[in-house]
């Protein structure tokens, strides 16, 4: 191990340990707030991209953003490749003052502190079977619906390391046409070799975050072929 990458890691946990503890008391105060009230309140939204951007800088790593304008302030459902935990602030910042909702396998909500976390700020998907995966999707629609909130989902359904795209699940395509929402593509590049999963390094490498322009499906357009369209666009970032 490089004297550098150790170093890197030490600095960078360090600024980490001090950003969560000034963000802790007002934290927890925001959190606890009714969920109806976080949905809506720019306050929340505003205190969480903040949060995204402070961590971001912990890495101690260049950042490149390109066509971040193309996610706006109107709900869009923002489909993004999965490689590390460091996607989450990668994406809480594009989304800005947004109010947004995160879409995480239920699963993920079993472990008492992500459990904490989870259920303010995102909803689960259950896929153990069509019956409850189906109870999912309604509620998704419903919430971000009801709140006008963008959807941020990982496509993929899982996190993988080896910087390739890997096959996508259909949900975010039944959203968009239920919600007549736009799907935003978002592919992130080098952040496994950042912050692989259940690495305790953080490594020095340029991450490059491309938004691409927003994707409604058309009128004829089936639900695979619309996949196929969105699931083509990431591919085509690949291999540029």
């Amino acid at each position: 191990m490089k004297i550098s990458v150790i170093i890197h890691t030490l600095v960078s946990y360090f600024l980490l340990i001090l950003v969560l503890l000034l963000l802790l008391i007002p934290g927890l105060c925001l959190f606890l707030m009714p969920q109806s009230w976080r949905y809506r309140s720019r306050i929340f939204a505003g205190f969480m991209h903040w949060t995204y951007w402070l961590l971001l800088k912990c890495t101690l790593v260049p950042i490149t953003f390109k066509g971040a304008h193309n996610i706006s302030h109107e709900p869009a459902i923002i489909a993004v490749n999965h490689q590390s935990s460091l996607d989450i602030p990668l994406i809480g910042v594009l989304v800005k003052y947004s109010p947004h909702v995160w879409l995480a396998w239920s699963e993920l909500f079993e472990l008492p502190f992500h459990y904490f976390l989870l259920t303010r700020m995102a909803l689960p998907i259950d896929v153990t079977s069509s019956l409850t995966a189906m109870r999912s999707l309604i509620k998704v629609l419903s919430v971000i619906s009801d709140y006008k909130l963008h959807a941020i989902i990982f496509p993929e359904g899982a996190r993988f390391t080896d910087g390739q795209v890997h096959d996508f699940f259909a949900g975010f395509v039944t959203m968009a046409k239920k919600t007549g929402r736009p799907v935003v593509p978002v592919r992130i590049f080098n952040v496994n070799k950042v912050y692989p999963p259940h690495s305790f390094f953080v490594y020095w490498q340029p991450i490059t975050v491309i938004v691409g322009q927003p994707m409604y499906i058309k009128e004829d357009e089936s639900d695979h072929a619309f996949k196929t369209r969105v699931h083509q666009w990431f591919l085509e970032q690949t291999e540029r």
